[in-house]
């Protein structure tokens, strides 16, 4: 599982619910985009941030934080949330729903935005 973690501003890796590294490249396989239903409504009503939103997947690279070599992606299909805006993770372009993919670009950079690879 992989969210990001607005204290250390990169991503926290979990796996068995135990953070195992910080990551500013993550590349996952076979990838479900998740949002708690509860922790998003408690996002709106206190107005106060949680991890609520997360990406699951394969593990199939990474370069952990600090990284000093980002990979550069050529995709566009990128992919946001936000919880004031949203009730799951989105095409920031279009803002078309998306729940799975094969494979997902995690870059700490453009935004923290996630980069689809199909």
């Amino acid at each position: 599982m992989v969210y990001y973690n607005l204290h250390k501003h990169t991503f926290s890796v979990t796996y068995d619910g135990k953070v195992i590294m910080y990551a500013d490249y993550v590349k996952l396989g076979d990838v479900e985009f998740r949002v708690r239903k509860g922790g998003k409504e408690k996002v709106r009503s206190e107005k106060s941030k949680n991890v609520h939103a997360f990406v699951i997947g394969k593990l199939l690279d990474y370069c952990e934080y600090p990284c000093d070599e980002l990979p550069v992606t050529d995709s566009n299909r990128i992919v946001t949330y936000n919880p004031y805006k949203h009730d799951s993770f989105v095409y920031k372009q279009s803002e078309e729903p998306i729940y799975v993919a094969k494979e997902v670009d995690i870059i700490n950079s453009q935004n923290k935005l996630f980069v689809v690879k199909e």
